[in-house]
């Protein structure tokens, strides 16, 4: 029970991480980026998002709640 318990923090604990990569997506707008750059960034940024939704839970980009993901 306690090794499972473990497995799950630890599969949250890397969606948390890569929740802030995907955040730090948002800061490249003002970057100057060649569009063939920014497609390939949206590509990568697209599949964390995945990432993300494909283990149950959905991005949080509401400043007012600590967690950059919400379970779905």
């Amino acid at each position: 029970m306690e090794t499972m318990k473990k497995e799950i923090e630890t599969a949250f604990q890397a969606l948390a991480i890569i929740a802030e990569m995907v955040t730090k997506f948002g800061q490249l707008y003002v970057l100057n980026i060649s569009s063939e750059d920014w497609e390939q960034l949206q590509y990568v940024r697209d599949g964390l998002e995945k990432v993300i939704h494909d283990n149950g839970y959905r991005m949080n980009y509401d400043k007012n709640i600590k967690q950059n993901i919400i379970k779905r």
